[in-house]
């Protein structure tokens, strides 16, 4: 989280990615650290412990990661 905010900040794209479980503790670090607006997405956790090494993503996933990365600015022009 740290380090997002740091480069959305300087104006680089970032697009953070975690399990549902901490979703609401990254938005509340989000906000905290000065940055409500940072790009979040988030997976259910993965069964028994095992990471696939493959995960794929939806359509509406895969446009949220794109449109995340390539917008100009990043969040922190958004946020303030």
């Amino acid at each position: 989280m740290f380090d997002a905010v740091e480069l959305e900040k300087l104006g680089k794209p970032t697009l953070t990615m975690g399990h549902e479980t901490f979703e609401k503790a990254a938005h509340l670090h989000a906000e905290a650290l000065g940055l409500p607006g940072l790009q979040l997405i988030f997976e259910p956790p993965p069964a028994g412990g095992n990471v696939p090494e493959e995960a794929p993503l939806t359509p509406d996933q895969l446009e949220f990661v794109l449109g995340a990365l390539t917008r100009p600015g990043g969040a922190g022009d958004a946020a303030g």
